[in-house]
């Protein structure tokens, strides 16, 4: 059962990952739509991901939650008071010193395209920005996840290179696409 709300949005809140929460993570990193977008090995079973949960160093991770009528994407996950996971971001790499951090994210494939992602990244990168004074962050995406390119590019991030053949994703080396958005951009744009 997801933790308590940490940040909420207009459609989404983003609450912490508990114990419970290592079926949801679980089933969804194992899902190939999620798995190679994500560059992930796989397979994780519940015990791997349940060591997973509060493991980000210096960054954060949450649940990515809708609520009420929202609710109902997969019936597994909904919990009795009507909150459901439908996704994951986190922020992790953090150098304090330098003001860096990087964020990922991923949500269920039944919930593609309806805008939450735009949401779950903004609330963190107002946390990373807002809360935590950092001055830099940074995001990749492999050049077949025009999805994700298009949300980072939609947020203000700068495509500041290209790592050729980088990663290895179901029999091919795919380009991963290196994001950066600096502090003043982020909150310039919030205007």
């Amino acid at each position: 059962m997801p933790g308590p709300i940490f940040e909420a949005g207009e459609r989404i809140t983003l609450r912490t990952a508990e114990d419970e929460d290592a079926e949801f993570l679980a089933t969804h990193s194992n899902d190939p739509r999620i798995r190679d977008p994500m560059t992930l090995v796989g397979p994780t079973n519940l015990d791997e991901q349940r060591e997973h949960i509060g493991d980000d160093g210096d960054g954060a991770q949450f649940l990515v939650c809708v609520e009420g009528d929202d609710a109902g994407y997969d019936e597994r996950f909904v919990t009795d008071d009507g909150v459901e996971p439908i996704g994951f971001v986190m922020f992790f790499h953090v150098n304090e010193r330098a003001g860096n951090g990087e964020v990922a994210y991923w949500l269920s494939p039944a919930v593609h395209g309806e805008g939450y992602s735009t949401e779950a990244v903004s609330l963190v990168l107002d946390y990373a920005f807002e809360s935590r004074r950092l001055h830099r962050m940074e995001a990749r995406a492999l050049s077949t996840n025009e999805a994700s390119r298009g949300l980072l590019e939609s947020l203000g991030f700068r495509e500041e290179g290209v790592s050729r053949d980088a990663k290895f994703v179901r029999g091919e080396h795919v380009d991963v696409h290196d994001y950066g958005l600096l502090e003043e951009e982020w909150l310039d744009g919030d205007d």
